[in-house]
């Protein structure tokens, strides 16, 4: 709608945020809202001396020309020809005998796809972009920011007009830009050339990033989960190695069930592990190693084994801890002659009670390790 077919008619757009929703398993967002255009039409013009005066109407949207919109990563298909309404009216404010200017607001209901990372999960943030362009190339229509302005959002009324929260997402920020893609490439800077512009289609970006927040991760799925690894810690610390075996058992099923219930709960993995989830496999190989180290440990209680001399003596000040005898017994009994000692060598501490208090000591440690780099 221009008298000069050789410049194009430049379309100003900005978005307005209503509503999203996240599909982490589809990797989607679904976004409503309104697309504000304006633009000038050189050719739906009139004088409005001859028509009382009047300089603005009202006009229903599909008897203009508008430009066809649509969505680079719509995730519908054909069906994507309905997400941008077009059957809503239009502003027509006249600028003179010259021009007329268009002002249309139709809604959209856009489901997009997206690249998630849920590798940072429970406190990851997502990006994702909306991609609106133009049918014609640049030469003919060119799509343009209003005024460089960010998109609007409006998640709520009255009270709820700062509402960010949907679900368990916040919306971060939404950030707009220009993009133009042309040669199978995407361009920051505008064709410098008519031949470009032939060759090129203007693109308006939208940005929106979206932090997770999910209160009830530490006492729904991190607490269960540390409790867990002290019980395994703890089933050392138990005087009769039936009890601790049985206790591992019991901790072995729980953190069966416990796991296989977070595995149908978090999203899918792209990319690597999240953090919970590489802390309850290594739990559950922990206690599955536990549950080998109690049987072996009351193997030697049963056979009543007792830690050599010689051990004693490389272990020197550190079996005092690992075992509840007089540090004067221990040591007496380390510097006799290899000929006493093997007589003394009952007074040496049962090989199960070091053993039981070394793993309670390295279980212990791994424990705090794991916990502050996998939980925290």
């Amino acid at each position: 709608p221009i008298r000069n077919q050789s410049l194009p008619i430049k379309i100003q757009i900005h978005v307005y945020i209503m509503h999203f929703s996240v599909d982490q398993m589809q990797q989607t967002i679904l976004v409503n809202g309104h697309i504000y255009m304006v633009w000038n039409d050189e050719k739906l013009v009139w004088n409005s001396s001859e028509f009382s005066e009047v300089r603005t109407t009202i006009a229903k949207q599909w008897e203009l020309w508008q430009p066809d919109l649509r969505v680079a990563n719509s995730v519908s298909g054909v069906n994507q020809y309905f997400e941008i309404s077009k059957r809503s009216h239009a502003s027509l404010t006249s600028n003179g005998p010259d021009s007329t200017k268009i002002e249309v607001y139709p809604t959209f209901s856009m489901k997009i796809g997206c690249q998630f990372d849920y590798s940072n999960y429970p406190f990851d943030q997502q990006q994702c972009a909306l991609r609106l362009y133009t049918t014609n190339r640049m030469n003919e229509v060119e799509l343009q920011l209003y005024y460089n302005l960010n998109p609007s959002v409006l998640l709520g009324w009255g009270d709820d007009v700062t509402k960010k929260h949907i679900g368990e997402w916040e919306l971060d920020s939404v950030t707009s830009n220009m993009t133009y893609y042309r040669n199978r490439n995407y361009y920051s800077e505008r064709p410098s050339s008519g031949g470009e512009a032939e060759q090129s289609w203007s693109m308006v970006l939208t940005w929106i990033s979206l932090k997770r927040n999910i209160g009830l991760f530490w006492v729904a799925l991190a607490l269960p989960s540390f409790i867990s690894a002290i019980l395994n810690v703890f089933s050392f610390f138990m005087p009769h190695p039936e009890h601790a075996i049985f206790l591992i058992v019991a901790n072995f099923f729980m953190q069966s069930v416990f796991l296989q219930d977070i595995l149908a709960r978090l999203p899918p993995t792209v990319g690597s592990s999240p953090r919970i989830v590489q802390f309850s496999s290594l739990l559950l190989m922990l206690t599955s190693l536990a549950l080998c180290l109690q049987l072996w440990i009351k193997r030697m209680g049963d056979t009543k084994q007792k830690i050599s001399v010689e051990a004693a003596r490389r272990m020197g000040m550190f079996l005092v801890v690992l075992a509840p005898m007089k540090k004067t017994q221990i040591s007496e009994t380390v510097e006799k002659e290899s000929d006493d000692a093997t007589k003394d060598v009952e007074e040496l501490p049962d090989k199960a009670l070091v053993v039981r208090n070394l793993c309670f000591v390295l279980y212990l440690l791994v424990v705090i390790f794991l916990s502050a780099f996998l939980l925290i």
